[in-house]
């Protein structure tokens, strides 16, 4: 039971029906790493994967209770065709189990990996991400969310922090390039971090009486790994009415994947 709650929680963070129009990228030819894009991406490989432990906080009741869900994930690439377009795309199975994978695997969603010399897009349930784009360079910007429509976790959260209704006006910036980093007990030599975005008001909460909202989105993927971090925060925070009706609440999520073991 705990399992299938847990399943219906991570869906719930990402799963949005899209009809997006496309804006232009930009892209530019220098870089610093002299590589391809795909060396940073979960190797396309039938049969490869890499598991995950996810803990996902949620604000229920009017943020009355806060529940963190723990799991473990294992994305693993399973079949790959050529789209509309021409290009090859690969799909990745994500399978759900408890943390101490006690009941085996559940299959829960499937995305769609397309890479190319320029860009990494990733689309899960017809949500579209640019993940990775070229060049590969610190301090290099690019409309990740360029495909995103407005308000996309509106069946979810009444958000109100344009941060959260205006997901397309998001930078994504190579915030690291080519570093060493460790991701519980695994140590990668070459990796680089994706800022999506960093922006809070009133947080820490220090005013009870006023509106608080955070807004966090961080990547960092290895060398012939893949993504090894993800640590998202999304939630505001409503004050108390005047007239004592309703005290003060929260509303949103944060979302934590750390990887454990890959192939």
């Amino acid at each position: 039971m705990k399992l299938r709650t847990g399943i219906v929680i991570a869906s719930s963070l990402l799963v949005v029906i899209v009809t997006s129009c496309k804006r232009t990228i930009n892209y530019t030819s220098t870089s610093s790493y002299s590589g391809n894009l795909t060396d940073f991406f979960i190797p396309l490989q039938i049969g490869k994967y890499a598991i995950y432990r996810l803990d996902s906080l949620n604000f229920y009741y009017y943020g009355q209770l806060d529940t963190i869900t723990s799991y473990l994930a294992k994305d693993s690439v399973e079949n790959t065709y050529t789209d509309g377009a021409g290009n090859q795309a690969w799909l990745v199975t994500r399978y759900l189990s408890d943390t101490l994978n006690d009941n085996g695997w559940t299959a829960g969603e499937t995305y769609i990996v397309t890479p190319s010399t320029q860009s990494i897009q990733l689309d899960e349930d017809n949500l579209r991400f640019v993940k990775l784009a070229w060049p590969i360079s610190q301090g290099f910007s690019w409309p990740g969310n360029t495909y995103l429509p407005y308000a996309p976790y509106q069946d979810y959260f009444q958000f109100s922090d344009d941060n959260h209704l205006s997901l397309g006006n998001w930078s994504y910036t190579y915030q690291t390039v080519n570093q060493p980093y460790t991701a519980d007990s695994l140590s990668f030599d070459s990796t680089l971090t994706v800022l999506q975005a960093n922006d809070s008001i009133n947080v820490p909460i220090t005013n009870v009486n006023a509106f608080a909202s955070r807004t966090y989105w961080s990547e960092t993927y290895a060398k012939h790994v893949g993504l090894v971090y993800r640590h998202t925060e999304m939630w505001e925070y409503q004050p108390p009415t005047p007239d004592g009706t309703q005290q003060g609440y929260k509303i949103g999520f944060e979302l934590t994947m750390t990887i454990v073991s890959h192939n």
